[in-house]
């Protein structure tokens, strides 16, 4: 797709489009002072948004001292997006309206050593399962998110650390998006679970143009977002904060092969296998007595400090102080208005959230953290479906996009749109 001069009308379109959906213009004389157009082409624009089913009257009238004017509103049911979110243990598939709002979700158990031709074909069939159960004929584009940072131009992962026979990793030559494109003719977008994650977070409304998002899971990640856009890096690979070095201890072995990461401390797996040894040691009947039935999971942690066990207690602390520590060079580095804490579970676990905080503003410049806010992630990990409907939606509603499908009425079934490198869509 060629780039589309902001003079062109379906670029105009595009812009009144974003404005009316972010809120930022509804009318349209608001729509006219804030991209300088006349009224004349204000309404053309806004009956073309209207044509393609992308705005709608809210039934709504504002006035500024004169004539009241009609609320314009985007049409989050105009079409649908698929989601694929990608874990190391699981993936979730999900169903969602252009808004984002969440039709419908599924999350399967799944090993994602099972390897990406399978993978990729499982997550598949529950999408057409959810597209039979809700009537849809075609969904307008897919989200993946991979469980490995992104080259974004590509789609593919661009993962830092080499697989090994301990440690499976998402495979750089795997062409996912291509594959989605093939299985489905639908334009595909893909990105880390940590950006899809971060992506949502920011579309909140009252989200900050200056946040971190912290996802704790199996593994730990890291999200920037700066002046309202994510940062990727210049390599793709920007957020590890997982292999952020906080001590030299050598029984601390990371995945990527050195010693003392932050991944070392407080990711799902290194926070597991401290209780596994504190059990295995007798240190802590309450886990001890677990692990004699079955494998230990980070739920068993966050209900032992509930409980009052001690040994729980100290995982869950030391892990928080040290994402704390961390989370203190890059608040000073950085300055964000927003750090957001969330993944699974424990995540939202009181002391965890007590101490990271603690360990935050103990290692902080005042004038680094005033204003900041320190919040817990969304308790129904919805980030992430948020994050990818957001993406394929900016992705198609870009004026590179829309001056492709425009013409059409629909994205659906335009060959242009599967063509190409990926296009940045946030």
């Amino acid at each position: 797709m060629v780039v589309v001069p902001p003079q062109d009308p379906w670029a105009q379109v595009a812009e009144v489009v974003r404005l009316i959906r972010g809120g930022e213009a509804q009318t349209r004389p608001e729509l006219a002072d804030v991209t300088r157009l006349g009224r004349n082409v204000i309404s053309q624009r806004v009956q073309a948004a209207h044509d393609l089913g992308l705005v709608r009257p809210s039934g709504d009238m504002r006035s500024r001292g004169g004539r009241a004017a009609d609320v314009w509103e985007f049409c989050g049911d105009a079409g649908h997006v698929l989601v694929g979110l990608i874990g190391t243990t699981r993936f979730t598939v999900a169903l969602a309206g252009l808004n984002g709002d969440v039709l419908d979700e599924v999350v399967v158990d799944w090993k994602v050593a099972e390897g990406p031709e399978a993978s990729s074909r499982r997550i598949a069939q529950e999408m057409r399962a959810l597209l039979a159960a809700h009537e849809v004929d075609h969904p307008w584009g897919i989200g993946i998110a991979l469980p490995a940072p992104i080259e974004f131009t590509t789609g593919r992962s661009a993962d830092p650390v080499a697989p090994s026979s301990m440690n499976y990793r998402w495979p750089v030559d795997f062409d996912i998006r291509q594959w989605f494109i093939e299985e489905f003719r639908t334009p595909t977008f893909t990105d880390s679970v940590i950006h899809m994650v971060t992506l949502g977070a920011a579309a909140a409304p009252d989200a900050p143009d200056d946040l971190v998002y912290v996802r704790i899971g199996t593994g730990l990640g890291a999200g920037l977002v700066s002046g309202g856009r994510i940062h990727r890096g210049a390599t793709w690979v920007a957020g590890e904060l997982n292999h952020v070095t906080m001590s030299d201890d050598p029984r601390r072995i990371c995945p990527c092969g050195r010693v003392g990461c932050l991944e070392t401390y407080c990711s799902g797996w290194a926070m597991i296998a401290d209780a596994q040894r504190i059990a295995a040691s007798g240190a802590s009947p309450y886990l001890a007595k677990i692990a004699a039935t079955r494998e230990l999971e980070l739920d068993d942690l966050g209900a032992g400090v509930d409980f009052g066990d001690a040994a729980c207690v100290e995982v869950v602390a030391g892990a928080a102080d040290m994402l704390g520590r961390a989370l203190a060079t890059v608040i000073t580095l950085f300055n964000p208005a927003r750090v957001t804490i969330g993944g699974f579970p424990i995540s939202h676990n009181g002391l965890l959230q007590r101490v990271v905080e603690r360990a935050i503003r103990t290692h902080t410049l005042a004038a680094s953290i005033a204003g900041l806010e320190i919040v817990p992630g969304d308790p129904e990990q919805r980030e992430g479906i948020h994050g990818a409907a957001e993406l394929v939606v900016d992705a198609l509603l870009a004026p590179e996009s829309l001056a492709t499908w425009g013409p059409l009425g629909s994205p659906v079934g335009v060959p242009e749109l599967l063509e190409g490198p990926q296009q940045p869509g946030s």
